[in-house]
């Protein structure tokens, strides 16, 4: 990568990290020192170096085996992020697992960790509408790792996600749905055993979309992880269309879309860089309501605006996100986990 890397300036552009940085090459030829190493905990990891570079290089990948390397020689201290490793170990344990898979199912709805703690209920509503489509598939919660690989934390991650597979693989899953754009884009990563598809996709296209009485223009903001799921950004749109809301663009989206500031923990290591971001994207929006399809992304910017998850307007709660306390999530992911779903 750092060969071929111009230093032209297109990725620091848009970047508060490679501003404060320099360029990827730049940052590439001070090697391995641990100050260097350490730096890439700034970085939220979220890809638009990826989506903006006009060679099409890839350096949010340098900078995850920078993170891997400091995790390897013990330079970066873990102390700094317990309180996301517990989160991650806490939700792939028994007491918050759950496998709900009908007898000869392939098929399992993946919601992931921060939609079920902030919308319980709507995962249940999105499990039933998918069951309109496939009358026998599954509900799955459990973890994919993210926060151990995205920490660099390879043997870890490898561990937790080796296990997830063998659950889905001694289940006979091979077709796994998703709500969550980080889950996808790790299952699609590393879970070569199985098909990957949004939720977005199947419920934008299993059947005509009713649409809505006209209401007010929205902005559409793409997750991070998203930038390059062509087909999931479609399918929000359409959507939110037939909720009957006029889409309209943020200056920067698709693959150049802007992080919220949680990608990465970058938090952990640089504070303030998240409410640094989310005014940026509210900034962009220009007053207007913003939908995505992230549930951390809604998190962050109902801070700043008006936000709502996309499943907020197939459910009919439109922009009542709030935040929500730490133990309010913990019990909804409980509840969730107990609920008896018919």
């Amino acid at each position: 990568m750092t060969a071929n890397c111009k230093s032209c300036g297109v990725c620091v552009h848009s970047c508060a990290f490679l501003q404060q940085e320099g360029a990827p090459l730049t940052i590439a030829q001070r090697g391995t020192t641990a100050s260097n190493l350490l730096a890439a905990y700034r970085c939220s990891l979220c890809g638009l170096c990826d989506g903006t570079c006009p060679c099409g290089l890839t350096p949010s990948s340098m900078f995850l085996s920078m993170r891997r390397v400091a995790t390897e020689r013990a330079v970066v201290d873990l102390k700094t992020y317990a309180s996301w490793l517990n989160y991650e170990r806490l939700g792939g344990s028994v007491l918050f697992r759950r496998y709900l898979i009908p007898e000869g199912s392939t098929c399992v709805f993946f919601p992931g960790c921060a939609l079920p703690g902030a919308r319980p209920d709507a995962v249940i509503s999105m499990f039933r509408k998918l069951r309109q489509v496939e009358p026998f598939i599954g509900l799955v919660l459990d973890c994919c790792g993210r926060i151990s690989h995205d920490l660099g934390l390879s043997v870890r991650h490898e561990t937790i996600f080796a296990g997830l597979s063998k659950r889905l693989r001694d289940k006979g899953i091979s077709r796994v749905l998703t709500s969550c754009p980080g889950c996808s884009k790790v299952l699609r990563k590393y879970g070569k055993d199985f098909e990957i598809t949004s939720i977005y996709e199947v419920l934008s296209s299993s059947a005509p979309l009713p649409v809505c009485h006209p209401k007010a223009s929205v902005v559409v903001h793409d997750p991070c992880p998203a930038r390059s799921d062509n087909l999931q950004q479609r399918a929000v749109r359409q959507l939110v269309q037939s909720c009957g809301y006029q889409v309209e663009e943020m200056p920067q989206n698709g693959r150049t879309t802007r992080c919220c500031g949680q990608g990465g923990m970058v938090a952990a290591s640089a504070p303030g860089v998240t409410n640094q971001a989310s005014r940026v994207i509210a900034a962009e929006a220009a007053g207007k309501p913003i939908i995505t399809s992230c549930a951390s992304c809604c998190e962050t910017l109902s801070n700043v605006t008006h936000v709502a998850h996309v499943v907020d307007l197939l459910t009919g709660t439109e922009f009542e996100n709030r935040p929500l306390s730490s133990a309010s999530r913990w019990f909804n992911r409980l509840k969730l986990r107990l609920s008896r779903i018919s």
